[in-house]
């Protein structure tokens, strides 16, 4: 028997730690929890929640901690864009296009190229250091290249 009322007991926990400003490691413990126990009764609507939440990284991380994913893989983009890198690691083992791919490929390279930029900084005394930083740059960054 599916469960699709959870959403009416999960949605408005998520709303009030929201709205109380709850640390993240607060709300994804709680809602871990949450999650956990609404799935032992056979929650099979929980992606509609986390479509909901899409915003908060605290809330997609917990529904991600007990494997609910949407179809499209929107909430592990939002998760990842911080760390490209575990996005790409993720994807060698979900059924990915190639076009995604090659996007998600890209962001890293533009995340990998703002990192040496913004460590422009320490080479400031070196004219010649920072004229190479930014070729480096350039050359793996994608969107330098369009």
């Amino acid at each position: 028997m599916g469960w699709s009322s959870a959403n009416q007991i999960f949605n408005p926990v998520a709303r009030a730690l929201r709205e109380a400003g709850v640390s993240d490691q607060t709300k994804r413990k709680v809602l871990g929890d949450l999650i956990s126990g609404l799935q032992d009764g056979d929650w099979d609507t929980e992606d509609e929640s986390l479509e909901d939440f899409l915003d908060d990284p605290a809330i997609v991380q917990a529904f991600a901690d007990h494997d609910v994913h949407l179809s499209d893989r929107r909430c592990c983009r939002a998760e990842h864009a911080k760390n490209p890198a575990a996005y790409l690691l993720a994807m060698r083992h979900a059924d990915v296009s190639e076009d995604e791919m090659t996007r998600a490929i890209d962001a890293y390279a533009h995340h990998l190229a703002e990192r040496i930029r913004a460590s422009r900084d320490e080479t400031r005394g070196a004219v010649q250091a920072t004229k190479v930083m930014d070729y480096a740059a350039d050359l793996i960054d994608p969107e330098a290249q369009r």
